[in-house]
């Protein structure tokens, strides 16, 4: 199959999410595949300035014309089989059209947010909805939604971990170790709904050694001394190892029932204390693969316990991290899921099904 795949890599390596497993396909000969990378074209971070115009005008002032161009002359030259979009914030309707008319290929949208989180979309990507054959949703609660924007054929598909950056991996001195020591760590946005968890957290124990990577904690003033800016890479495996409890939350605007956390957090061996969900206790006994929580004040509570608890923590650590590498929860098996429907709903000539409602979930192993 020959595939070509578009997203951003201004987050690696946490995104493009599928890029080292088409790289890894190709060099076994499965797939050819070519990336056209968003953030070529588009910036990442943009002064406040350029982000209020981008709100006037719905769309980056400088790129987008040429990423929407880029993905056309793309499909055209290199012919695929199939369209993977990463989101699919800025393509624009005519150029996801055009792109199928030249190429003839599936195309398929990686949902990786909520297309109806007014937050984070885009008057094109709603618009699009409905040229897609495929919508891969990584929510389950927006595939109702999706079905009735115009796609006709909705996948539900979870996050995972990518095996060549997560897993476990010891400090190199004693100055990395006593840097991401401590006793709690969270990485992830400072989230309303997110703060209530830490502040209940501090107050209880204002002594507990308290990590929080990821942007606007410094804006919480009770968090403010516990903020650590960023941890990406190695950093990322190094401050989950180093903390006795890593500390996983959804993202509610984003009606996420589990986060990629879900999946990195035990590839790197470190014991997770996650939010309760669904998806959650489908994944993971609980309190022997994971520790789970559904308030602030369950949340202390099993802070509490779990803190003096070495060998539990251990030996719960160590069970998460075979359910996930053993459980075929890589990019690699997602994108083989992927493949797998794209290709059932094009032999069963349900590409395109403009006014038929079809939804097919595909489960992870878990």
């Amino acid at each position: 199959m020959r595939i070509l795949y578009a997203e951003t890599s201004a987050y690696a390596p946490s995104s493009a999410h599928f890029l080292e497993a088409l790289e890894a396909s190709a060099a076994r000969g499965e797939h050819e595949f070519r990336f056209l990378d968003e953030a070529v074209f588009i910036k990442s971070s943009r002064s406040i300035a350029e982000r209020i115009a981008d709100r006037v005008a719905g769309r980056p002032l400088s790129g987008y014309q040429q990423l929407n161009r880029a993905l056309v002359e793309n499909a055209a030259a290199f012919s695929p089989d199939m369209i993977l979009i990463g989101k699919g914030r800025w393509f624009t309707p005519a150029a996801l059209e055009a792109a199928k008319k030249v190429s003839g290929a599936t195309l398929v949208n990686w949902a990786t947010d909520d297309p109806f989180n007014p937050a984070d979309n885009s008057r094109e990507l709603l618009k699009s909805i409905p040229l897609y054959d495929l919508y891969v949703c990584t929510k389950k609660e927006i595939m109702s939604d999706v079905r009735r924007a115009g796609c006709p054929n909705v996948a539900y598909v979870r996050f995972g971990y990518k095996p060549e950056v997560h897993f476990p991996e010891a400090p190199a001195t004693d100055e990395e170790r006593e840097r991401f020591a401590c006793d709690v760590m969270f990485v992830g946005g400072c989230d309303a709904h997110r703060i209530q968890y830490f502040e209940a957290l501090v107050r209880a124990m204002p002594d507990v050694k308290l990590r929080l990577y990821g942007a606007y904690w410094e804006r919480a003033r009770a968090l403010r001394p516990y903020a650590r800016g960023f941890a990406v890479a190695r950093d990322y495996r190094l401050a989950v190892g180093g903390a006795k409890i890593a500390v996983n939350l959804v993202r509610r605007s984003n009606r996420d029932d589990h986060v990629m956390r879900t999946f990195e957090i035990p590839a790197c061996g470190g014991f997770m204390l996650t939010e309760r969900s669904s998806t959650h206790e489908e994944l993971f006994q609980e309190d022997h693969e994971a520790g789970f929580f559904g308030s602030p004040d369950e949340f202390v509570a099993k802070v509490r316990s779990y803190l003096p608890r070495d060998q539990d923590r251990a030996n719960i650590a160590a069970a998460g991290y075979r359910r996930i590498t053993r459980g075929r929860h890589a990019y690699g098996d997602r994108l083989a899921e992927i493949i797998d429907v794209a290709r059932t709903l094009k032999g069963s000539q349900k590409l395109p099904a403009a006014g038929a409602a079809q939804t097919r979930e595909i489960e992870s192993n878990g």
